[in-house]
């Protein structure tokens, strides 16, 4: 049985002590576009799991299904307006965030000085394996790295590329804590003469951009009440309200702009900005891909949370990407590979029908623009159907766990670029939800 979880923030204000709550939110799909207009322009409304449908997930009456941390007036409008069913979830945002790092920063959650300080070192010890970069900077002025790894630097201008971000929204900050593992196991691995990871230096060149929102990332680390901050750092005209500091960075890509699942209130939680690429964080990154393009062969962007691997398209249901089946395929080798590995089940599908379209976001950009083959956004634990409560709070001590399962998945994933065979399984399951979709959109 769910318990009820109330997160009181008492602040100073004429309305005095205010209430929030985490709640999942299950609504009927003749209610959906409203409540989506409802939740994407209301500022007291925090989404941790933006609308998506219940079919892949779990059964139920509701179609679909967001988990939201909102106050009691919202949640009061939810039920009365939209007839909305409401499930507390139990959470825990009282834990101190801050710790002091012994041994190292790999399976822990440290500020963005130890991650620099931490790459620059893996570059100099490394010198023949490892190369670290700034791409630019930030809103509030740090720099934003890349640490790129090869062998045979001689020939890296020849070989095509991978990406893997993290750290876009502030508050995710597993996503962080995984690449850096991903990094720091590819350079043992390496050392260790893998035969694996020596193929893939040898044939690739791989980039690693460990945290992406730097400003809002440390800002989250600041207190208890700040741990659930996703956006940047950008200040809105809105003047010294700080609830309308920041720009969604998943929705400021230039791609299809503000089309879909975006807000134009500066206050909102999905804040596009006031334009297109308007944030320097993903300016960077744009300029960054655009000058190496057409050479990437993939691009991973790494969230938290949800469990799922999602394909583009995000910003409309009515497109597809055009090598879907191959990128299918890629996808479940890795997930088939974590579950008989490590007995975890991610899911797949395309980002536009397992959540609710939203534009500008970097899949979308990536796969049209920067011409990449293959773009996914990873959400990762815990699973949607794990009602502990973790959420963003995935806990310290299980990093590395979670971190191990996705660096086996990886693994596997880039080998197929190798010419590893696809099990045929794969290739019918792959088919299979080509065919549904394209019956789904049809109708």
């Amino acid at each position: 049985m769910l318990q009820l979880f109330i997160y009181c923030v008492f602040a100073i204000q004429i309305r005095g002590i205010f209430c929030e709550q985490v709640v999942r939110t299950l609504i009927k799909a003749k209610y959906v576009k409203d409540i989506s207009l409802f939740i994407n322009s209301s500022p007291d409304i925090d989404q941790w799991l933006s609308l998506r449908s219940t079919k892949s997930y779990f059964d139920s009456e509701y179609e679909y299904f967001a988990d939201l941390k909102l106050n009691n007036q919202s949640l009061a409008y939810l039920v009365d307006k939209f007839k909305a069913e409401i499930k507390f979830l139990d959470t825990n945002s009282t834990r101190k965030v801050k710790r002091l790092v012994k041994n190292g920063i790999v399976g822990k959650y440290v500020s963005y000085d130890e991650i620099t300080e931490w790459m620059l070192k893996m570059a100099k010890e490394n010198r023949d394996l490892v190369r670290v970069t700034s791409i630019g900077r930030s809103f509030e002025n740090r720099q934003i790295y890349v640490l790129k790894m090869s062998s045979k630097w001689r020939s890296w201008q020849s070989k095509p590329l991978f990406l893997f971000d993290s750290g876009i929204h502030a508050r995710e900050w597993l996503s962080v804590a995984t690449n850096i593992f991903l990094i720091d196991k590819l350079i043992k691995q390496f050392r260790a003469n893998d035969a694996d990871v020596v193929r893939i230096f040898q044939n690739f060149e791989l980039h690693f951009v460990p945290l992406l929102n730097p400003d809002g990332y440390e800002y989250s680390r600041q207190s208890v009440l700040n741990r659930f901050w996703r956006k940047n750092m950008r200040q809105s005209s809105n003047g010294f309200d700080h609830t309308c500091y920041g720009v969604d960075l998943n929705r400021n890509f230039d791609h299809k702009w503000m089309v879909s699942g975006a807000s134009a209130n500066p206050c909102s939680e999905i804040y596009a900005g006031s334009h297109a690429v308007s944030e320097p964080e993903i300016k960077s990154l744009q300029e960054y891909m655009m000058r190496k393009s057409p050479k990437w062969l993939s691009h991973i962007s790494m969230h938290s949370y949800g469990a799922i691997w999602l394909a583009p398209y995000s910003y409309s249901r009515e497109h597809l990407s055009d090598n879907f089946q191959e990128t299918c395929q890629k996808a479940l080798t890795a997930i088939y590979t974590i579950e008989e590995k490590h007995g975890f089940s991610f899911r797949f599908g395309v980002a536009s029908h397992e959540l609710y379209e939203a534009s500008g976001c970097s899949e979308d950009w990536s796969k049209d623009i920067a011409k990449v083959n293959h773009t996914f956004v990873i959400e990762l634990k815990p699973d949607i159907t794990d009602y502990s409560g973790m959420g963003f709070e995935y806990p310290e001590e299980k990093i590395q766990q979670a971190a191990s399962e996705i660096y086996d998945g990886f693994l596997e994933y880039i080998k197929t670029f190798l010419g590893s065979a696809i099990q045929n399984r794969i290739v019918n399951e792959c088919r299979n939800r080509l065919n549904w979709i394209k019956e789904i959109q049809d109708y």
